[in-house]
């Protein structure tokens, strides 16, 4: 702050009297904005009073608002957990309720009066369960999908239908951490749990295949490759393919030393060699930091090997979109008669004549009505089946056809092992002696010791392979047709097919010939043949705690006592998920507080570098004000010296 010179020149006063009027507007303009910076305690009122500062000042306001709205997010989250924990103790209540039931179902000594006592206790811990699952907070879903719409679990008779979903909501806390605001009913539940994993699908190269499908879904990178005939290394640039097919092409239109290339897909991979198909040296490089030839396979940077250059190994990654025809390397698969799908005693048949892809399997397995989730894994690229209703056993067999062992999803087959049947529970046998006696329907009889059998078809082995049984009235044994099971048939005689097991083994009943609490079955006349058919001998699970509970509560009726020591232990893997959810939920809360006091902190420290910035410092604005006003008078002051020259102060 200064004031104009006052020249010793001969100057002319209207000059003179202009430069003090200048001088005292600037010090009437400097006071005006220290009255300002005093009255708003702001520093900066335009861009124009400092662009460097306000710049400044924008990007820390910004920084601000985005600290101050990851608080809020935080807060709004923390309710959210606040209400699934709220959901989650009811659940850990529930099922220890369920564990001590459990117990007390166990003994064979309590009265009808005491289990009906107890199947009324579990009726309120279902009762619970469903309740805390379908708990709303905010109109979302706390247990079934945010994405839900309708009520997530409905009682459907004896049964439970869960039509939620694996949606979860996220909020944003930090730059780039994504928090999750609700828990699955599969978290907490085991709802929707997989209660089948289908075996792996084997897919083959055509045309349509995407390069980041291949090799098992690491991908091929497309990019330069060096190809020589003997001479000079050309490159040829694949960067602009994006299937195997333009691979084919760019490499069918390369001309080497004279001679055009040709390219062809095997099952597995592609072949190169020359179009006139006359031998020579064919030699295929990566460039320095390079790896499309060689994770195509084609590498052969020496010209050593001969052409056709054979690559294999590109197994592309089974997807949703892969054709049917594409399966089992290259061969197709038979989707024949479709599936059939049993559920707590319902059939249900999926027609797969018109699927051409893995796409069209899921969707017609989904819209069933069997209450069943199919999807496809396609790391490991296997189909995945999951059960929507609790209470109620599962199969996949098979519906006249093979499509269900094509597909990898018929839940018992001949590989199934015996100590699996009986839900894990395995075949009681009578060691060193005979477990089942099949009498034909002329008299012979074929004892099957099943000590030395492993899995059903070592049993399938043992009824075929009987020294017994080899003439022209032997028995034939086979998987079920229709279903799942083992199906005995043999030529009709004097007398029934019979099926007995013997002493203490329950082996009949566990492979599904004799009904429980029978220790026979008979056969009866179907077309030409005597038959037993078996019933389902792997029934599965539907799994999770719903589940468990409703299997409970019918088992505790039935003073099944076998069952009821099966679903203890179950109980404790039920309640050891809810408790780890919610132990899971603690831990979002505990990171939660933590991310939000480093926002807190960030805020802090943000509003106090703008303060720097911005905000006025009243004590240098106060003694600013004094000296101006200290200048606007010596201004005027000048100015009142000037307006009382005459003409003789210039002689």
């Amino acid at each position: 702050m200064s004031l104009l010179p006052i020249t010793s020149n001969r100057v002319s006063t209207p000059l003179q009297t202009q430069r003090l009027l200048f001088q005292l507007n600037s010090d009437q303009l400097a006071l005006q904005r220290h009255y300002e910076q005093l009255s708003t305690g702001r520093r900066i009122a335009s861009v124009a009073d400092d662009p460097a500062a306000a710049g400044r000042v924008v990007l820390l306001n910004r920084d601000i608002n985005r600290a101050q709205q990851v608080i809020r997010n935080a807060n709004a989250t923390e309710t959210y957990y606040q209400a699934a924990d709220t959901s989650l103790s009811a659940v850990d209540n529930a099922l220890i309720e369920a564990r001590a039931a459990a117990v007390e179902g166990a003994q064979n000594v309590i009265g009808e009066d005491v289990r009906r006592s107890l199947t009324t206790t579990l009726d309120r811990t279902i009762q619970t369960l469903v309740s805390s699952g379908n708990t709303l907070f905010r109109d979302h879903q706390m247990l079934g999908g945010v994405l839900g719409d309708g009520t997530p679990y409905e009682f459907d008779g004896a049964s439970v239908v869960f039509q939620g979903t694996a949606a979860v909501g996220q909020t944003k806390l930090a730059e780039g951490t994504l928090a999750p605001i609700n828990v699955t009913g599969g978290e907490a539940l085991g709802s929707g749990m997989v209660f089948f994993e289908g075996e792996p699908l084997g897919a083959a190269v055509d045309t349509d295949t995407r390069l980041i499908d291949l090799r098992g879904g690491r991908g091929v990178d497309a990019g330069l490759i060096r190809i020589s005939g003997g001479g000079n290394f050309i490159d040829v640039d694949l960067s602009g393919t994006h299937t195997i097919g333009d691979v084919v092409d760019v490499l069918s239109a390369t001309e080497v030393d004279g001679r055009f290339l040709t390219a062809s897909l095997t099952p597995d991979g592609i072949s190169v060699r020359y179009a006139d198909g006359i031998g020579g040296t064919l030699a295929i490089a990566d460039p320095p930091g390079g790896e499309t030839a060689d994770q195509l396979g084609i590498a052969n940077p020496l010209g050593i090997q001969v052409p056709p250059l054979v690559g294999d190994g590109l197994t592309p990654r089974v997807t949703l979109n892969t054709a049917i025809a594409e399966l089992d390397g290259g061969a197709g698969i038979d989707l024949t008669g479709g599936i059939r799908i049993e559920r707590g005693g319902e059939a249900f048949d999926v027609n797969l004549d018109d699927a051409r892809t893995l796409g069209d399997v899921v969707i017609a397995i989904n819209r069933s009505g069997a209450n069943v989730r199919a999807e496809l894994d396609e790391a490991e690229g296997r189909l995945r089946l999951r059960s929507l209703r609790f209470g109620v056993d599962y199969s996949v067999g098979e519906n006249g056809g093979t499509a269900a062992a094509n597909l990898g999803i018929r839940t018992a087959t001949t590989r199934t092992r015996l100590d699996e049947l009986g839900k894990t529970a395995g075949v009681l046998r009578n060691t060193g002696g005979t477990d089942v006696v099949i009498r034909r329907p002329d008299g012979v009889e074929l004892e099957l010791n099943l000590d030395d059998a492993e899995t059903i078809g070592d049993v399938i082995d043992l009824i075929r392979n009987h020294p017994d049984n080899q003439d022209a009235s032997k028995v034939l044994v086979d998987l079920a047709v229709v279903g799942n099971g083992l199906t005995l048939r043999a030529p009709p005689g004097a007398d029934p097919m019979t099926v007995r097991q013997v002493g203490f083994s329950d082996a009949g009943t566990r492979l599904g010939w004799i009904p429980r609490g029978d220790a026979e079955a008979v056969g009866e006349v179907i077309a030409a043949f005597d038959e037993i058919g078996g019933a389902d001998y792997a029934p599965l699970d539907a799994g999770g705690a719903m589940d468990t509970l409703l299997r409970l509560k019918t088992a505790i009726a039935e003073a099944d006592l076998p069952e009821i020591s099966r679903l203890q232990a179950r109980l404790d893997e039920d309640f050891d998920r809810a408790t780890q959810t919610r132990g899971r939920i603690g831990v979002r809360q505990q990171n939660l507080q933590e991310l939000r006091e480093a926002a807190e902190d960030r805020t802090l420290a943000f509003e106090a570098q703008r303060s720097e910035e911005y905000d006025a410092d009243i004590a240098s604005v106060i003694s600013d004000i004094s000296q101006r006003q200290t200048a606007l008078e010596a201004s005027m002051r000048l100015i009142g010296q000037v307006s009382r020259l005459t003409v003789l102060n210039y002689l």
